[in-house]
């Protein structure tokens, strides 16, 4: 991971003041574990966020029944080619509150692993985000490369030290690629479908207590809604952000479940903190990368897309999350449209992490 992706995820939010040097290496770390090291530059959900960033995210497959748009919707932008029909789904407020949503899912928080220090936390997911490239000229020729954007698809399995203190392995199982609605699908986006990698996720040097997200750290974290909440707010203004920090709070809400365990007491506590923060509501027949229905819960962020974490409606376990334009202007892409979308398929505890050559290391910086 280097500093011209950190940058990358920077120009994404002009309005945000530069990253602290302790938010880029937080930054670092959730790339190499949301994304793979290689290919085009893939920012988390949004920020990986990320999107992170990226990303990352997300960080999310379609809400309400879909439809298909083929008019203006869809119209290209400058210099690209009609991208088709665009399958999109607009989400639709839900029966219940946000709150009532998030507090039925810190009650039904159970218990299920304690890892000890010495072990890992594996977890198996799917995801889909979107890569994106910007315009380049190459020099040799002269030729302008448009930019281009697409969504790619893995199948992930994530061995984490319980408490940092270890390497941790990341197996990669890329998928078909779709198209980034709005957007032609490029040609190179086929390049990695049917690849499997293995990283091997060093031992980096240690971030602030306030960043860290392995297990040991996750346990010292406070166990009521009030202290969480303070926490999640002092982590976005100690990150860098000094701009919207509501935002701030929600990222920081998805960076500490994603592919990860939470302790019961803390990730209760966090479901009751995430209802407090303004701006979050519920919206009914979300789904998850596996294509699970739920209920959505989340944000409109700075860049017009919606941030959601998906809930099974009647057990109210977290399933996964997604990301759904409702600003087509400030999004770049049809309203409606789901550009980020992943799935939780299973969390265990192992006693040791794949051994991966040292050459396939992702790097800490």
């Amino acid at each position: 991971m280097n500093e011209d992706e950190i940058q990358l995820v920077a120009r994404a939010r002009p309005d945000a003041p530069p990253y602290a040097p302790e938010a880029k290496a937080a930054a670092r770390r959730g790339l190499v574990a949301a994304a793979a090291t290689r290919g085009p530059s893939r920012p988390l959900w949004r920020r990986p966020p990320a999107m992170l960033l990226a990303g990352a995210l997300a960080v999310a497959v379609a809400a309400t029944v879909p439809a298909l748009l083929t008019g203006p919707g869809t119209e290209p932008g400058p210099g690209r080619e009609p991208a088709g029909k665009v399958v999109v789904a607009l989400p639709k407020l839900a029966p219940v509150s946000a709150t009532e949503v998030l507090g039925r899912a810190a009650k039904a928080v159970k218990a299920e692993l304690e890892p000890r220090d010495d072990q890992f936390v594996k977890v198996e997911s799917e995801t889909m985000y979107g890569a994106f490239s910007g315009k380049s000229v190459n020099t040799e020729t002269g030729e302008t490369a448009p930019e281009t954007r697409y969504l790619y698809r893995t199948k992930r399995v994530i061995w984490q030290s319980a408490d940092g203190s270890r390497e941790g392995s990341l197996r990669i199982e890329y998928l078909q690629p779709k198209a980034y609605p709005g957007w032609p699908i490029p040609e190179e986006a086929d390049d990695e479908a049917g690849k499997v990698e293995m990283l091997r996720l060093p031992v980096c040097d240690p971030l602030p207590a306030r960043l860290r997200t392995d297990h040991a750290a996750l346990k010292r974290l406070p166990a009521d809604a009030g202290g969480m909440r303070a926490h999640l707010y002092e982590s976005a203004r100690d990150g860098g952000s000094k701009g919207d920090e509501d935002e701030a709070a929600w990222t920081r809400v998805g960076d500490l479940l994603r592919e990860n365990y939470m302790p019961a007491a803390q990730r209760a506590a966090l479901f009751e903190a995430a209802a407090t923060i303004p701006g979050v509501d519920a919206v009914q027949d979300a789904e998850d990368a596996a294509g699970r229905r739920g209920i959505g819960v989340g944000r409109v962020g700075p860049d017009g897309i919606r941030e959601d974490l998906v809930f099974d409606p009647e057990t109210y376990e977290l399933l996964g999350e997604r990301g759904i334009v409702v600003d087509e202007k400030r999004a770049e892409s049809p309203k409606g449209s789901l550009v980020a979308s992943t799935a939780q398929l299973s969390v265990t505890v192992a006693d040791e992490a794949p051994a991966v050559p040292d050459d396939d290391a992702s790097g800490c910086g």
